[in-house]
């Protein structure tokens, strides 16, 4: 039985080879490893751009560059959102718009609209934070990967000794001669060290989900449109009042002959 979650594709199951055979670990490793490609590269360009944006402020004659930096960190955060659909759908957002027009009323917007703010949040300021989260974690689950598979390409390592003997195997261990580590060589070794591999595998599972749900819930909280105050007040305004759950009989019923 899955447990409830956010993500569609990131639901949690309790039994650990289910949880392994199933779509979560792998949608989740596609959208760590897509972070740490598209992460540095939005972090660069809005970087840059905020960075320009503060810089063409500061003259008038540059306040359509500092409009356009807006702009630019605005297409970063669409693409972050975007992002979100390799696990769920994608972040809804909603911008401020221009109360005035021309290029008086889209600085206004752009860049007096807290979201812009809540996009740099997540694309500069929690950069470095959800980089080394999704790092550790796929470092941790690739390398336990590989020694799952250790058996099928072990075998064709051959390493060449000081005294000119080759072995066959893997080395783990620090990469001079002499320093600690040891041999992993023949079939026996490599078949107990994927069993470990794959004991450890089965729960690493649950961490490599939990770091993908909590980059998705980060860039959930940023990147979202935000709460309407006055949502619920509308709600209630627009939707029928007490007298509608009065019924048509009670109603003829209480008529005067």
């Amino acid at each position: 039985m899955s447990a409830p979650s956010s993500a569609r594709r990131l639901r949690v199951h309790r039994h650990p080879v289910r949880m392994l055979l199933s779509p979560a670990p792998w949608c989740a490793t596609g959208y760590l490893l897509s972070y740490l490609v598209a992460g540095p590269a939005l972090f660069a360009v809005a970087a840059a751009a905020l960075v320009l944006g503060v810089v063409f402020a500061q003259f008038t004659l540059t306040v359509a560059l500092t409009v356009g930096s807006a702009w630019v960190v605005r297409c970063c955060a669409q693409v972050e959102r975007g992002r979100a659909v390799l696990v769920d759908e994608p972040v809804p957002y909603a911008y401020r718009a221009p109360v005035k027009p021309g290029l008086v009323g889209q600085f206004a917007a752009r860049c007096g609209d807290p979201v812009t703010f809540r996009d740099l949040a997540c694309l500069v300021l929690l950069f470095p934070f959800l980089l080394l989260l999704d790092l550790v974690t796929l470092v941790v689950w690739l390398v336990l990967l590989a020694g799952v598979s250790l058996p099928l390409w072990s075998w064709s390592l051959n390493w060449r000794q000081s005294d000119g003997s080759g072995i066959t195997g893997v080395w783990i261990g620090g990469p001079d001669e002499g320093a600690p580590g040891f041999w992993i060589a023949g079939w026996p070794a490599a078949l107990a060290t994927a069993a470990c591999c794959l004991a450890l595998l089965l729960y690493a599972c649950y961490g490599v989900v939990a770091a993908a749900r909590l980059h998705l819930r980060v860039a959930r909280a940023l990147l979202r449109p935000p709460r309407d105050p006055l949502a619920r007040a509308r709600a209630v305004l627009a939707g029928p009042g007490p007298l509608a759950r009065v019924s048509p009989r009670c109603a003829a019923g209480s008529r005067p002959t």
